[in-house]
Formats: C-alpha cells, structure tokens, sequence
C-alpha cells in the first residue's frame, strides 16, 4: 500500500510540473560601450556661403507696444563675409551601441526683443528644456513636434520660466508663438551629445569624440542638409567644411 501511495504521489508532482509554465528568460541587452576621453577626438570646420545671398525681408514687430518698434533682420538666412550662421551640425552615423547619460543642465530657450534667441538649439532626449522671458511682452510657446507631445504655454512677461522634457528624438521642430507670427525656431533632440550650431562666423565644434568613422549632417531651415564622410583618429581633430549655395527654383 505504501509502495502504491508514493507511485501515485509521484505521478501527481510530474503532471504538475508539465504543465507548469516554464520560467521567464529575460531577452539579451546589446552592451552598451562608454566613451574614452583619454583617447576621445573632436569634429571642427566652417560653414561658407557660396553665391548671391538671399534677400530676407525686414520684420515688423511693432504691432505689439512691448516690442521694439524698429524692422529688425530676419533669423532665417544669417550670411556675414561669406559664412553662414544657424547650421545645425550633427552626428547620423557611427555611435551605435552606445548610450550616453543625460545632460543634468537644462538646454536655455531664451525670448529677448521679441525674438527666440538662439534660432537654432539641440538638446538630448531626455534633457530639460529651459524656456524664459526677457521680454515686457507676453508669450505663447508652442513646439510644433510629430514624434513628441506637443505643448502650447502662455509666458507672462518677465515670467516664471516654463521647464519640458522630449523624450524621443526628433529633428527640426519648429517653435512658434502664436501671439507674435515672425517669432519662430527649431530645436533639434536628439539620443547622443554630438552636435553643435554654426556661429556667426559660420564656426563650429563637436567635442570628445570616440574614435571612427562617422557620418556628419549640416542642415540649414531654408537651403538643405549636407553629409560627409569623417574619420576622427585617436586625439585627434578631424576637419569637416561646408559650402551652401541659394537654393535652385
């Protein structure tokens, strides 16, 4: 009898654990790999501007009393002894596999004069987005995002500065303020720290670099984006310019 009892007992605690679900296994993660600055590099060059430059109309700001009552030059096409400023410079190719940390810093929108300064900003993935106001005006902020939420705020002048997070990347984001139609920017958010934006001089730098080989992006709102081929040696600066010429009608 007790010989039956243990077949039967046994018999019983197979069937279970054949029909118990088999154990989660967690999926592989890609490891990810983490930047060198002993041996990090860095991207520089120029932005030229190669031909008749286009000629932007004055704005008029004066519908507002706060802002300034003069025309003021446009933000779009910045052109100075044949450099363009406001290219947004950026990494495509060659980080894979690499996760980079957030930036604790905010990225600073500013609205000065009635007018979003800088024209052209990145920021990570992630970051804060630091939105404030100079201005006697009154404000409205409004993101004009695909990939990410979009937010319409208002800002009272001189008011408490307004902080946002885009949490997928997305480039060339157009920024409005509904209040002041000539107010606009883009912001450009990405999942890694290589970018930079052409100055007035049409300079630019991307730093701490890992060594390789890259693919590097300029794009500018009204002529287009280029691409080229980098390879940044170990400590070393790579050099990377480019030409734009007036778009073809």
């Amino acid at each position: 009898m007790r010989n039956l009892l243990f077949i039967a007992l046994a018999l019983l605690l197979v069937g279970c654990s054949q029909n118990a679900a088999p154990p989660s296994v967690p999926p592989p993660q890609t490891p990810a790999t983490t930047v060198n600055i002993a041996d990090a590099g860095s991207i520089s060059g120029v932005i030229s501007f190669k031909g008749a430059a286009p000629k932007m109309p004055m704005l008029d700001l004066s519908a507002d009393p706060a802002c300034p009552a003069d025309p003021q030059p446009q933000d779009v096409v910045v052109i100075k002894d044949g450099k363009l400023a406001n290219v947004f410079v950026y990494i495509r190719d060659g980080l894979s596999q690499t996760i980079f940390p957030v930036p604790t810093q905010p990225a600073v929108l500013d609205q000065k004069n009635c007018r979003y300064v800088p024209h052209v900003l990145g920021l990570m993935a992630g970051q804060q987005l630091k939105v404030l106001n100079d201005d006697n005006a009154e404000h409205n902020i409004h993101p004009m995002s695909r990939d990410n939420d979009q937010w319409n705020e208002s800002q009272m002048p001189r008011g408490k500065p307004i902080v946002k997070t885009f949490q997928h990347p997305e480039l060339n984001i157009p920024v409005r303020c509904d209040q002041h139609p000539w107010m606009e920017m883009y912001l450009n958010v990405l999942t890694h720290p290589y970018f930079a934006v052409s100055a007035e001089d049409g300079t630019f730098q991307i730093k701490n670099l890992p060594p390789g080989d890259y693919t590097i992006v300029a794009a500018h709102e009204k002529f287009g984006e280029q691409t080229m081929k980098v390879t940044v040696p170990p400590k070393q600066a790579a050099s990377a310019n480019f030409v734009f010429t007036p778009e073809k009608k």
